[in-house]
């Protein structure tokens, strides 16, 4: 296929245009919906629909440089591989977010070589993009020049939506369901009761909220309008007394629709609303929570604003008792699930080395047979990610899915590493691992390299801190081991996850850069999951869950450590303890103990017998 043939190249085409008739030197289009969502529903997949990336993270640009039509993507190391390939035949440039020389969608806009004037006349959906993000933006390009924002129509979105071959799907509006306090250890009333308390020392009278994940976790409820993520399209109002919800939604629970303190209104409403019913408010609102185009209204609505991150972030971050104690059954569930697909995967491999006929497996088939066994655990709601189950070379693609005309088969007996990184929503909480396995006696170069991840997971895992230290502090923890071999990943080595909510969140993070929100506190649960990345040949990840608890207080402040919440065995067959010290071999064999007392009685014999020789005590 040749360029000028490429169905992508041809609809950034449209777009360029359109951008000329509007008098558009630049167009914008973030990977984002009216909720700053890290994973979005399908009506607002923009970059996939331009570009062919279907990757979580990116910005696609389309400018006119000196007349000529250019297109850029930017993306974080996570996708550098799938970018590539996606892109490749479009016309658009990858820009490897963070690499050296590579500039920011800031920096790039700022280039004289955009437009024809001294100013830039930059175009955006003011509704999808962040209003921190777009005042950063501002700054950076007005180091070098001016630029006038034109926010007010979604032309991306419009031209798509013309296309009769590619309709532009609706927005969801699926049914909403309530997460009972048993679970969640908190009724909405104490939640938003904790939220007023802070609204009032503040001064605020009214906050509002766009975050999809901050509005469930209020008012403990739940969706499905966005795949993986139980959220709901909303948009919320708290005020000293009474709150106003904004939904998309056809069906409501009982417990919204007889609630006198909150009213419900149309989704499409909450804009006009903001323009009209905030004055004389003292409006709290999280410049990273809502859009561009919300805050521009809430401004010209009252002068009276408070600009400060929401406090729902922190709230939600730090898990109550019942929730603990939820997602330690939750993570039992998925360690049989897992537990079981694993012993599967060494049977045959086993089978393939004494010349038995096998049944051939593919990457999706090996998922599906993992999602079956999670359907049979009680109260499994669904997968809180799309699986990545990656073979071989598939494997150095961080966030690789298989897709039916791609997927790769899996090959037994030939020492090649099948890495699967999957999770599942329970009514009791939210799981996320991540375990590489070898099909056959791995050679001694992914043994080198599977131990030094493995080591880094465990020195992560054994750390002792005193609270609040900063999760960068941590981070090196677990990429020490693969510096000494000269490797290191290109992603976090851990990040926050919901309860029954996104699979990712914040404020808590295992990350390289230092952030003065992320903090780890008590009762927080964190992934730790180091990898290394051999592109065309193999990956190796680990992950558990772990969650910070209390251990001792002195002087000099409270101290926490961490407990694995994740119960699955690692890999023994390509476990070299030569390369572990004494410590790293005692966090093992207790962590293969723990394992073996909590999943063992709900497999069958043969299962048990398995998961016994997987974590018997290694030695050096």
């Amino acid at each position: 296929m040749s360029m000028d043939d490429n169905i992508f190249q041809g609809r950034v085409r449209l777009l360029w245009e359109k951008m000329k008739e509007e008098n558009l030197d630049a167009y914008l289009i973030p990977m984002g919906d009216y909720h700053g969502s890290e994973y979005i529903s399908e009506h607002f997949g923009l970059i996939a629909y331009y570009s062919g990336f279907t990757g979580s993270a990116g910005t696609l640009l389309v400018t006119n440089e000196a007349g000529a039509m250019q297109a850029y993507l930017w993306t974080d190391g996570r996708y550098f591989l799938q970018a590539g390939s996606q892109l490749e035949g479009t016309g658009i440039l990858l820009m490897k977010q963070g690499e050296k020389g590579v500039p920011t969608v800031g920096e790039k806009l700022a280039d004289a070589n955009i437009g024809d004037g001294p100013e830039l006349h930059l175009g955006f959906d003011g509704k999808v993009v962040i209003a921190s993000y777009a005042e950063k933006l501002r700054k950076e390009i007005e180091k070098k020049r001016k630029v006038l924002f034109s926010s007010d129509r979604d032309l991306a979105g419009e031209l798509w939506q013309q296309d009769s071959s590619d309709k532009r799907p609706l927005l969801p509006a699926g049914a909403i369901w309530e997460l009972p306090v048993e679970y969640t250890g908190l009724s909405r009333k104490d939640k938003l009761t904790v939220l007023r308390e802070k609204m009032s020392g503040e001064g605020a009278s009214c906050m509002v909220f766009a975050m999809l994940d901050e509005i469930a976790y209020l008012l403990n409820l739940r969706g499905s309008d966005v795949a993986y993520n139980p959220v709901f399209l909303a948009f919320l109002i708290v005020y000293e007394k009474g709150l106003t919800l904004y939904v998309n939604a056809k069906e409501l629970p009982e417990c919204l629709t007889k609630d006198e303190e909150i009213r419900v209104k149309p989704y499409e409403s909450f804009y006009p609303d903001l323009k009209k019913d905030l004055s004389g408010e003292k409006v709290w609102f999280d410049e990273d929570g809502v859009s561009f185009l919300a805050a521009g209204l809430i401004e010209g609505s009252t002068q009276d604003c408070i600009k400060k991150p929401s406090p729902v972030i922190l709230q939600k971050a730090v898990k109550t008792r019942q929730e603990i104690e939820g997602e330690k059954l939750a993570h039992i569930k998925d360690g049989v699930a897992v537990t079981k697909w694993i012993c599967a995967l060494k049977k045959l491999e086993r089978e393939a080395e004494e010349g038995k006929q096998i049944v051939s497996l593919t990457e999706l088939g090996a998922a599906g047979q993992l999602e079956e066994l999670r359907k049979e655990g009680e109260h499994y709601l669904g997968q809180s990610f799309a699986p990545i189950i990656a073979f071989g070379a598939n494997g150095a693609i961080v966030h690789y899915e298989p897709e039916p005309e791609t997927e790769a088969g899996i090959m037994f007996g030939r020492g090649e590493y099948l890495l699967a990184d999957t999770g599942g929503h329970y009514l009791e909480g939210t799981t996320d691992i991540t375990r590489t396995v070898s099909l056959g006696k791995p050679d001694e170069e992914k043994r080198k390299l599977y131990t030094a991840v493995l080591r880094g997971h465990l020195q992560l895992l054994d750390a002792h801190f005193i609270e609040d230290a900063p999760g960068s502090s941590l981070d090196q923890l677990a990429r020490e081991p693969l510096y000494r071999l000269g490797y290191d990943y290109r992603h976090g080595t851990g990040h926050g996850v919901g309860f029954v909510l996104n699979v990712h969140e914040g404020p808590n993070a295992f990350r390289m850069k230092y952030t003065a929100q992320n903090k780890i506190r008590e009762n927080m649960v964190t992934s730790d999951e180091p990898g290394v990345y051999l592109e065309g040949r193999f990956g190796i990840r680990l992950e558990s869950l772990i969650v910070s608890v209390f251990e001792k207080e002195s002087e000099y402040g409270r101290f926490l450590a961490f407990r694995p919440l994740t119960m699955v065995p690692f890999d023994r067959d390509s476990i070299e303890s030569a390369f572990l010290s004494e410590e790293n071999l005692a966090v093992l064999n207790e962590y293969h103990e723990t394992v073996y007392k909590t999943i063992s009685p709900f497999l069958n014999e043969e299962e048990r017998e398995w998961l016994r020789r997987e974590t018997a005590p290694i030695e050096k």
